[in-house]
């Protein structure tokens, strides 16, 4: 019985800690595509976006020091994304992004430009 609710703890406790994690990945996906494009690894047109994989790596909540921000807090997020082309290739881009919260308890996308980091293209 102890083991029980011992695993009930710690199941109820892992999925508290992930449900604090701000999601806003549609501007650093968007962000890594262009530099994708921009810096001639691959056109965004030949990317098939239904494919793309994302995975929140890691949310940091920060006091914000910026003072143009009027925000107490800001959240500085690593994406991992993983791309795929028409032609089964695949592309993984590691970005890291801080963005802040709205009113509601809504997430606002990044105030600032993703760092974007190239990890590999792998042929299928």
């Amino acid at each position: 019985m102890k083991k029980f609710f011992l695993i009930v703890g710690v199941m109820l406790w892992s999925a508290h800690s992930f449900a604090k994690a701000p999601v806003c990945s549609i501007s650093p996906m968007n962000d890594a595509a262009k530099w994708m494009q921009n810096e001639g690894i691959v056109a965004r047109e030949d990317l098939d976006s239904s494919k793309t994989k994302i995975n929140l790596l890691a949310s940091e909540k920060k006091i914000n020091t910026d003072k143009t921000i009027k925000k107490k807090f800001i959240y500085t997020n690593i994406y991992k994304f993983v791309f795929y082309d028409d032609d089964g290739k695949s592309y993984q881009v590691i970005t890291k992004t801080n963005s802040f919260k709205l009113p509601k308890n809504e997430i606002d996308c990044p105030y600032d430009f993703s760092e974007i980091y190239f990890v590999s293209k792998d042929n299928l």
